[in-house]
Formats: structure tokens, sequence, C-alpha cells
């Protein structure tokens, strides 16, 4: 039976450009509060995650607040804060370890949906009837950011929010285009916030741009090795990110160090992929610390 599928991902195209991570490089101060580990952290417990989300969505939501207090701000008729940034709290604070919650998501899901939300609301706004088109204007702006949220791996569930507001809340239309730097800044400062608190006890992000490894590519006999036991080949981009394919009759995933290999008949999301390249991520630190565990026990037992 022929089965046709639509599959795009943006991240072939875009991340050959992207530098890897040079975080290792910065004082281990800095980079920890930058969410760089040199061994996996350990789990804190759901009361002190409970603890931690308090503190964290209080303090970011008070920046913000403050931040859009001042004067400057208040000139241009900013609020006292735009309610999407509340529930984007919650993701940025909360569930840090989501890939919808990494800065990627939180920055850019929010700045996109903000241009989308201004221009479809300034198109309706040439019809002289715009107050009674302003639902349409709403719906029509929360699709379209669904659609290039997803077009562009920026999935960020706060930001819709952000786009009906634009078309449907008078008071957040009348800023107009100055709600795109107003929400960037927002966006910044809770992920600044999220930096400090979060990297406590816990660790964020998980990533900056993606959990696949970038600019690496596997050697040549580990793609041989897995080209032997599959019916199809991978292709680099996929051995790049370390996804790979088993055949059609697969039905398993396997999650390793070094790979993930996934049936070929499985169609993933980009939060998907995500969620299996942290598990990936988590595996190869755990592995890494075992393997250095040991290797100072036969040291330490070889010292006569």
């Amino acid at each position: 039976m022929f089965k046709l599928a639509f599959d795009f991902d943006i991240d072939r195209y875009v991340n050959r450009f992207v530098p890897r991570s040079r975080l290792h490089l910065l004082p281990e101060p800095i980079s920890r509060f930058l969410g760089h580990r040199s061994e996996p952290r350990h789990p804190i417990g759901s009361v002190l995650v409970w603890f931690w989300s308090f503190i964290g969505a209080f303090c970011g939501i008070l920046v913000v607040e403050a931040v859009f207090h001042t004067k400057t701000l208040k000139a241009h008729g900013t609020p006292i804060v735009i309610g999407s940034l509340g529930a984007a709290a919650i993701l940025e604070y909360h569930t840090i370890e989501s890939p919808l919650s990494q800065p990627r998501n939180a920055i850019l899901g929010q700045t996109f949906a903000a241009i989308i939300g201004v221009s479809i609301t300034k198109l309706f706004q040439l019809n002289s009837d715009f107050e009674n088109l302003r639902w349409i204007a709403g719906a029509l702006s929360v699709g379209l950011t669904s659609a290039f949220m997803g077009f562009t791996k920026t999935i960020h569930p706060p930001a819709g929010a952000t786009a009906l507001l634009a078309a449907t809340s008078p008071d957040i239309t009348d800023l107009g285009w100055f709600l795109i730097p107003l929400i960037m800044l927002g966006s910044g400062l809770m992920v600044g916030v999220a930096c400090i608190i979060n990297n406590i006890q816990r660790q964020y992000p998980i990533y900056w741009w993606t959990p696949a490894r970038l600019s690496e590519t596997k050697k040549a006999s580990d793609i041989e090795k897995f080209q032997e036991g599959s019916k199809d080949g991978v292709t680099e981009t996929e051995i790049e990110s370390y996804f790979e394919f088993a055949s059609q009759e697969a039905s398993y995933i396997v999650i390793e160090s070094g790979r993930i290999i996934v049936p070929n008949w499985i169609s993933l999301e980009a939060e998907e992929r995500g969620i299996l390249e942290i598990l990936r991520l988590k595996l190869e630190g755990k592995l890494r610390a075992v393997s250095s565990q040991a290797s100072e026990e036969t040291c330490i037992h070889n010292t006569p």
C-alpha cells in the first residue's frame, strides 16, 4: 500500500551554519549559570521543584513588570505585563526540561508570534469595520503562528496567546509594532532570570539551540556497522543529528549514548525528537560519569 508522507525539518538546512557550544570554555561559575554541566545533575525531588518554580515565576514576572513600569516604556502605553508571559513562566520555571521551554522556543516563538499577530492586525485594520473583525484576525493570527512555529521548530504554547492578544485585546493592539521589541525584551528577561534561578539546584537550559550535536559526524565505521543491520541507509543529516532509522518491520526505539534508532514508519515531531535527544544526552552523561568513576577507582586500587 502506497503511503505518501510529508516531512520537513528546517534544522537539516540551518544547523550546518550554527556553531557548536563553547560554554565549556568559560569559567565554571559562568558556564554553570548558562546550563553547562561537566557531570550529570542529580534529581532534587518534587517538593524542591515546586519551591524553585515558585521562586522563579515570582522573580521572573516581577522583573518584567518592574522593567515595563519604567517611565520610558510607560510613555509608549506599555501595560503592566503581557499576559502570555504568565503562561511562559510555568514552562520556564517549572517544566524546565521540556523542549518547549528552551531559549530557542521561548524567545523566537514569542517573537514570531508578535510579528505575525501585529502584521495580521495591521492588515485587518485597513478595513473600516475592524472592530467587528477582531475575532477573525485573532483566529488567523493564532493559526499562522502555530504553523510557523512548527516550520521553524520554535513551538512555545504561550506565544499563541501573544498572537491572539495582538488582534483581540485593545490595549495590546494599540501598541502596534512596539509589541515586537516589548515581547522580545520580556522573553529575554524571563530567560535571563531562569538561567539564574533554575541553575541553583537544577539545570537550565538543557540546550540553547538544539539537543543534537552540531558540526560533528560519526566515523565511517559506525555508519557501515549500522547499514549492515538495516535495509535502509541513513542520510548525512540524520547521522549528524544522531537519528537513525531501522527497517520497516522494526517495532522498537533504541536510545544509546551515540545514536537514537527509530522505525522508519514513525514520523517524529520536533518536540518528540527533542525529548529523545534529551534522554540520549542524559544517558551519555551518566555513562561518562560512571566511566570516570571506574577509572578513578582503578587508579586508587593500582596505587601502591
